[in-house]
C-alpha cells in the first residue's frame, strides 16, 4: 500500500479557479466606484452641483433691511443664483423645482462673469490661489439654444473638441412667455349685445400679446373677422390666429371657418404693435358672436395672465 499524501487534480483545479476569481474581484471592483482621477471627480461634482443649483434653487438676495428669492430684481445684492420659479419670495425653497423663471433666466444672462463664477462655485483653490474652471451652460430646445428677448441662453466658452470635461444634462420646463385667457361670456364691449370685444393693454410690450378666448356665445356661421388697435384695423400679417375644438390641438384658423361654442381661439399679436408707453385698446371683431358685458372698465390683458412653459434641456459642461 502507498501511504504518500496526494492532492486530487480536480480539487487543485477548483481551488485555483476560486483564487483567480478572488484576485480579479479585488482588482476590478474598486475601479467601479472610484473615478479615474481626483481632477475628474472635482469636475463631475462641480457640473452636478451647478445643474442642481440652477434647476432646483430659486436663488436669494439680501441687504441690511430686506431679503427674498426675487434676486432678479435686486442684482446688486445677490447671495445665491438660482433659476427655479417661486411664488413665495420669502421662502428659501421652491415648490416647483425644474420649472425655470423667464425673468431669472434673462438676468442670469446679464450677470458679470465674476459674479457667476463666484456664486456658482465654478473654481478650485490650488495652493491658496483661486483657479477658475472653464464652463459652458446652455439651455436648448430641439437641439438649438433658446432665445429669450433677443438673448441667446448660453453662458461660458465653447468646448474644444479635444477637451476632457464633465457634462450634466437635465430636462427642465422653461418659462418662455405669457398669454391671457378670457371666457368669451365675460369679455366686455362698448355697446349692448355687440359683435366685438375690447381688451385694454398698457404698453410697452416686451413680448407678443397672446390672447386665448373660450366659450363663445355664437350663432350660425359664427367666425372671427379681424382685429384693430386704437381704431386702426390691423393687417393679417400683424397677428396669427389658431383654433382648437374641445381638447384637441391648436391649428391654423381660416376666416371662413365656423366658430362653435366650445371652440378656443388663440390670437398672437406682434409685440412691435405696442412699443410706446401708453394704453392700447385691442378690438376683436366677430360675425354672429355676441358679447353682452358692457364696459367700461373694459377687459384688461393683465388680469388673466398665465405663464407658458416648454420642455427644454439644461446642459452644464465643466473643464
Amino acid at each position: 500500500m502507498d501511504d504518500r499524501g496526494q492532492i486530487a487534480m480536480d480539487f487543485l483545479l477548483g481551488v485555483s479557479l476560486v483564487l483567480i476569481a478572488i484576485g480579479f474581484t479585488v482588482q476590478f471592483v474598486p475601479g467601479i466606484f472610484i473615478s479615474g482621477s481626483a481632477g475628474e471627480e472635482k469636475l463631475g461634482y462641480a457640473a452636478y452641483r451647478t445643474s442642481c443649483i440652477l434647476a432646483e434653487d430659486p436663488g436669494w438676495w439680501s441687504n441690511s433691511t430686506s431679503s427674498g428669492t426675487g434676486w432678479e430684481e435686486h442684482t446688486g445684492s445677490v447671495q445665491r443664483i438660482g433659476l427655479a420659479a417661486d411664488d413665495d419670495v420669502n421662502s428659501r425653497l421652491t415648490d416647483t423645482p425644474n420649472m425655470l423663471s423667464k425673468e431669472k433666466l434673462i438676468q442670469f444672462k446679464q450677470l458679470s462673469e465674476t459674479e457667476v463664477v463666484r456664486k456658482l462655485g465654478l473654481f478650485d483653490s490650488v495652493k491658496g490661489t483661486q483657479m477658475n474652471y472653464e464652463y459652458n451652460i446652455s439651455f436648448l430646445m430641439n437641439g438649438q439654444p433658446l432665445v429669450l428677448d433677443n438673448y441667446t441662453m448660453i453662458r461660458g466658452k465653447p468646448l474644444r473638441p479635444d477637451q476632457n470635461m464633465a457634462k450634466i444634462i437635465r430636462v427642465v420646463l422653461l418659462e418662455t412667455g405669457n398669454f391671457s385667457v378670457f371666457d368669451g361670456r365675460s369679455l366686455t364691449t362698448d355697446s349692448n349685445n355687440s359683435g366685438h370685444a375690447n381688451i385694454n393693454f398698457a404698453g410697452p410690450a416686451t413680448e407678443n400679446l397672446t390672447i386665448q378666448i373660450t366659450n363663445f356665445n355664437s350663432g350660425s356661421n359664427a367666425m372671427f373677422v379681424n382685429a384693430s388697435i386704437n381704431g386702426s384695423t390691423l393687417s393679417s400679417s400683424d397677428y396669427t390666429v389658431l383654433r382648437r375644438h374641445l381638447y384637441g390641438n391648436f391649428s391654423s384658423y381660416s376666416s371662413s371657418s365656423t366658430l362653435l361654442n366650445n371652440d378656443s381661439l388663440l390670437i398672437d399679436f406682434n409685440k412691435d404693435l405696442f412699443l410706446s408707453n401708453k394704453s392700447y385698446q385691442v378690438r376683436l371683431n366677430f360675425h354672429n358672436v355676441t358679447f353682452t358685458q358692457k364696459g367700461s372698465p373694459y377687459s384688461s390683458y393683465g388680469d388673466n395672465i398665465q405663464k407658458i412653459y416648454e420642455s427644454a434641456q439644461l446642459v452644464v459642461e465643466v473643464w
